[in-house]
């Protein structure tokens, strides 16, 4: 009897992994998981206002579509904002005033009395990445790594709270990273097979992943640097094929770049002051050749010139600093382990114990035989990944480092399969892989919906003395604040907030913006990124009883009159 069924347990299982192994098999179950992926996803649409970098992400595609300009805010590239505005520019959305600067931006999403409608109408635009990083995480994980990897790892990337979060909201994190996970898994494939169609989709992704976000100018070369390291360690010496190749990937990526800024061009001294400034030192401020090369640079066009501004603007905002907070510290210019330290705290505890196990798996293979190059790309990508932002004087929230997890659920995937096949203490393997994945499953399902503000078992019953900026308290909490004060009959409230934002719009009621230094009385709601990051504006709040919190950002408190 026993015997009879553990014939037939196997025979169900060899069934099973037979099915997922079909192509069949594998599209149904991955439609399933992008569905519910989705699902969870649209669902918070309406429980979260905008939050802070929304509207401006927003403006800026919409200067796109209606004025064929991007001036607004350079500091982004456009891709992302051009598929956020897509949906609101067709229902008629347009720009609001002239906007100078993303602070002026936030009136765009209620102009026309449909808040939610233009709310919901961007977000959308932010869901085909989605699709397209699961796609890509589980295409590249069934080349390296199986079938039955590749499902596990897109199971694991649509289970991640901080990648739900962040594909609910209109931003440019998402769309980056599936740009630059499509962009490095095309190179991979370009190395294999170095031919005229595999260097073009290379080039075209790449062109892609840089018009996402500026981040691909420092993670495109470091972690297709640390793939070539591994492809040349491997012996491979394809070397003419790949030169013969690289200046149509090269070309691909710059006609891509120029299209997406609408071919923009402008005169030669608007990027760079320097030829005229050599001529000057070199041939004196009057002479006829500092003139000619000043009529030249001032005619001869250069194309688009947006990106120069954009990257001057990140390079003096790096400069100066943003202000971090990171386990009960504030500290100007940031920590060179804020990321990781981020990672530990925000990702679930057992996707960091199964991409652990899948990484020592790569590295053991690799250093056992370094032709399988291919396999240790995802373990090179996030090392360098982490690497490369340690100097960055702007941290906040681990979205910055979000590509990071297009590698860990391969290397989680990887992980789970290595304990489901283990041959030595087989049933307890099964039992330890069937908790982990039942383990992640339960903690992402309680997160709903507060994916932004997850922190797994390390960030305990108070994470903000862990983080707070972007990565729990992102402006998202004052539509609950409205439905908390409606509910509570409070007609008047003091908030501390950082962003912008129209209150009848959120129907909340008479409001006053705090200040730094204002000593309020009644209601009052402060923000948790107000309160951790800018304690010494005010002074009085550790005294104060806090009468609750509202969703998990705002801090409520009733002040006695002086």
């Amino acid at each position: 009897m026993n015997t009879n069924v553990a014939v037939a347990s196997g025979a169900s299982v060899k069934g099973a992994a037979s099915f997922l192994s079909r192509p069949v098999g594998w599209a149904l179950c991955l439609t399933l998981l992008l569905g519910i992926g989705i699902l969870r996803i649209v669902s918070t649409y309406h429980v979260f206002n905008h939050t802070i970098d929304e509207p401006s992400h927003l403006a800026c595609g919409i200067e796109w579509w209606e004025k064929g300009t991007y001036t607004i805010e350079t500091k982004h590239t456009p891709l992302a904002r051009i598929s956020i505005a897509f949906l609101p520019y067709l229902a008629g959305v347009r720009e609001v005033g002239h906007p100078k600067d993303w602070t002026e931006t936030y009136p765009i999403l209620s102009a026309d009395g449909h808040y939610w409608r233009n709310l919901t109408l961007a977000r959308i635009g932010v869901l085909p990445y989605f699709v397209i990083a699961t796609l890509v995480v589980f295409f590249w994980t069934k080349r390296i790594y199986g079938a039955p990897a590749a499902l596990l790892a897109a199971a694991i990337l649509t289970f991640l709270p901080t990648m739900l979060a962040h594909s609910s909201v209109a931003t440019t994190d998402v769309p980056f990273t599936a740009m630059f996970g499509l962009a490095m898994y095309a190179f991979t494939l370009w190395l294999k097979k170095p031919d005229v169609r595999t260097a073009s989709v290379f080039g075209v992704t790449t062109g892609l992943a840089f018009c996402a976000k500026f981040s691909a100018v420092a993670f495109v070369p470091v972690c297709a640097g640390a793939i070539l390291v591994l492809y040349a360690l491997a012996g491979n010496t394809n070397w003419r094929a790949l030169l013969r190749t690289v200046g149509l990937s090269l070309l691909c990526a710059f006609l891509v770049t120029w299209a997406i800024y609408r071919f923009s061009y402008a005169p030669l001294n608007q990027f760079t002051k320097v030829p005229d400034r050599v001529a000057a030192r070199v041939f004196g401020q009057s002479s006829s050749v500092t003139n000619v090369v000043r009529q030249i640079t001032a005619r001869v066009p250069a194309p688009m010139p947006e990106i120069p501004d954009g990257i001057r603007y990140l390079r003096e905002q790096n400069r100066q600093g943003i202000p971090a907070y990171l386990f009960g510290r504030v500290k100007d210019g940031g920590f060179w382990y804020f990321f990781i330290a981020a990672l530990m705290v925000k990702t679930p505890l057992a996707v960091l114990l199964l991409a652990a196990l899948g990484t020592g798996v790569v590295v053991a293979r690799y250093l056992h035989d370094r032709r399988d190059w291919e396999s240790a790309a995802p373990v090179a990508c996030a090392v360098v990944i982490m690497i490369v932002t340690m100097p960055t004087r702007i941290d906040t929230g681990l979205r910055y480092v979000l590509p990071v997890y297009v590698f860990m659920s391969m290397l989680a995937a990887l992980g789970l399969v290595t304990l489901w096949n283990r041959r030595h203490h087989r049933t307890l393997s099964r039992v330890i892989a069937v908790l982990l994945f039942a383990w992640l499953t339960v903690s992402s399902a309680l997160a709903h919906p507060d994916y932004l503000a997850y922190f797994n078992e390390f960030g305990g019953s108070d994470p903000s003395r862990l983080l707070v900026v972007g990565d729990l308290d992102w402006g998202q909490d004052l539509t609950r604040l409205a439905t908390y004060l409606r509910e509570n009959h409070i007609d008047h409230i003091s908030i501390a907030y950082e962003g912008f934002y129209d209150p009848q719009s959120l129907g909340l009621p008479d409001t006053v913006k705090l200040k730094c230094g204002d000593v309020p009385t009644g209601w009052v709601a402060v923000a948790v990124r107000r309160a951790r990051r800018s304690p010494e504006c005010w002074p009085w709040l550790p005294q104060q009883q806090r009468v609750t919190i509202v969703g998990k950002t705002m801090w409520i408190y009733h002040m006695p009159e002086q």
